[in-house]
């Protein structure tokens, strides 16, 4: 398939055909192997300077390649060998990140687990995975003892933290004592092997286990660098949950890749934010719109130098239009992209570069130069024609081995090397994707498919809304009706009435809301920071 350059040129150099699973595709023939062969030459060519900081704990890339060799070595020890399951239950911090890395050092699958999940879907997660150890933090201990008798497979549990509960071992235990030599998986670890699963929200049953493997890391953490235009110079702040895609691939392991610093934030909460952009001198940033929002609308921002910030990545979910203008009026320094990707394809799917958000800011922008997406009917799974809307297929190297344990669902997912996303959306004549709605969120009325972007859209317009959130909901009359969930701006007024008619304004007659709830507060998410549609409807 034909691709369409919105990137750097030096983005698609280099580009080679690979045969994957019987499935030709295109990949960067200058990449390391894997996560182990990666971290191993930023080292040799980075290894003073800093790789990871967390509050007042600054590692070097030396420093850090040591830890997670020393976790290796003890987890060996342990009994965990190439292939096992061991998974993480931690906040955002430097030992998750020395974790991770520990683990697939040592060639095992690091299963990364949502820490605001109740104690029986940990106890799915761990058990589905078949996880043999478990390091957490003690803040989550209460969770898992509620279940601890029912987890089959684990056999340790590692607690970081002040209470070492009766029954686990201490973390630090793992990566305190120096290993004596460099510690190996045995056979060694290749790019086909697993690296991680991580699970789905499973918002349409129990949790999938996404499988990624070496090759589907190293290749999203080649796409950061491209759309980043990073170096060792640059620093990021990951503030998205470190068991989120966003996070853990396309911050932290594409940062590791290129020699650069990552700043590590348990949570978002904006003065913080504004205050470590300042004082780390952070130059990339990567989140949702709400995080924007909060700054650009209830910080006092403009009291911090964010002179050192040249790049802003959104993803996980739309971008208004309205607030890429606001964005880009306040901060004239900063170049803003949007992203569209999903954890089964590692990450990024497609990106819009700052001059094309201008241009065509409703677009989430072509796919990325490894990666191919097209447009098919969800009946007949043939391709349509531009501006047609249809379900956005993905395939390439990013794109997961598939879901674990999980046969039926692979079938109907992964099919001929396309991924199936379940994404509503269309492209024009040069390529350019837009994201409509998810296949389960298209609201039908009276016989009219609307999709709950363009309602979305056409609200925040209104100069009172700070976030919106569409969904459709049960009318005896037209099937579904458009309901919209307001969180207006601070010391904003707008009625219900003055919603509706705002919208009959932007959008046809048919799309405007029906209900409308002003809500006092901001608009739930989940941890990836996408709105919960389902909590919405309950409104």
């Amino acid at each position: 398939m034909s691709v369409t350059r919105n990137l750097p040129a030096q983005a698609y150099e280099g580009i080679v055909s690979e045969t994957y699973d019987g499935v030709e595709m295109r990949n960067y023939q200058d990449r390391p192997d894997n996560l182990v062969a990666m971290l191993k030459g930023t080292v040799e060519r980075f290894g003073d300077r800093e790789a990871v900081v967390d509050g007042p704990i600054r590692l070097t890339y030396r420093e850090f390649d040591r830890l997670c060799n020393n976790l290796a070595a003890s987890l060996k020890e342990c009994g965990v060998k190439k292939g096992d399951r061991v998974a993480i239950l931690m906040p955002n911090s430097w030992e998750y990140a020395v974790s991770f890395f520990g683990i697939v050092r040592l060639g095992g699958i690091a299963v990364l687990l949502n820490w605001r999940c109740a104690g029986p879907e940990l106890e799915y997660m761990l058990n589905d995975s078949g996880a043999t150890c478990l390091l957490m933090h003690d803040s989550f201990w209460a969770t898992i003892d509620g279940v601890r008798q029912k987890l089959d497979s684990v056999k340790g549990i590692y607690v970081h933290g002040d209470e070492i509960p009766d029954g686990t071992l201490p973390y630090a235990d793992l990566i305190e004592r120096d290993a004596p030599t460099e510690t190996v998986s045995d056979p060694p670890v290749t790019q086909e092997d697993p690296a991680a699963i991580l699970y789905t929200s499973g918002t349409t049953g129990l949790p999938k286990g996404a499988l990624v493997l070496h090759r589907n890391c190293i290749s999203n953490a080649v796409n950061a660098k491209n759309i980043a235009e990073g170096d060792e110079n640059d620093r990021t702040l990951i503030i998205a949950p470190m068991f989120h895609a966003t996070g853990i691939h396309s911050q932290l392991t594409s940062f590791l890749n290129i020699g650069g610093c990552s700043v590590i934030h348990q949570t978002f909460d904006p003065i913080d934010t504004l205050r470590t952009i300042q004082d780390e001198k952070i130059s990339f940033g990567a989140g949702v719109a709400a995080m924007f929002w909060v700054i650009l609308n209830m910080a006092p921002w403009k009291d911090y130098d964010l002179s050192s910030l040249r790049h802003f990545v959104f993803g996980g979910s739309p971008v208004p239009v309205e607030l890429f203008n606001q964005m880009i009026e306040s901060f004239p320094q900063v170049q803003f992209g949007n992203v569209f990707g999903l954890t089964e394809a590692t990450s990024i799917v497609t990106f819009n570069t700052h001059e094309n958000v201008v241009r065509v800011p409703s677009s989430v922008g072509p796919a990325v130069p490894i990666v191919d997406v097209k447009i098919v009917d969800p009946t007949t799974n043939e391709d349509v024609p531009a501006g047609r809307v249809g379900e956005i297929l993905v395939k390439g190297p990013t794109v997961v081995k598939g879901y674990w344990n999980k046969s039926e669902a692979n079938a109907q997912t992964f099919v001929d090397g396309w991924l199936h996303t379940g994404d509503l959306g269309h492209m024009d004549e040069d390529k350019y994707v837009y994201v409509v709605d998810r296949i389960k969120d298209m609201i039908v009325s009276g016989g009219e498919n609307i999709y709950c972007i363009e309602v979305e859209n056409a609200i925040m317009q209104h100069p009172a809304v700070m976030e919106v959130g569409v969904v459709g909901v049960p009318d005896p009359v037209m099937q579904e009706a458009v309901k919209a969930v307001v969180f207006l701006k601070p010391g904003a007024t707008a009625t219900e009435e003055e919603i509706i008619d705002h919208c009959k304004q932007l959008i046809a007659s048919y799309k405007k809301p029906k209900h409308v709830v002003i809500t006092e507060g901001m608009l739930p998410k989940n941890p990836g920071g996408k709105i919960l549609k389902k909590a919405l409807k309950e409104m």
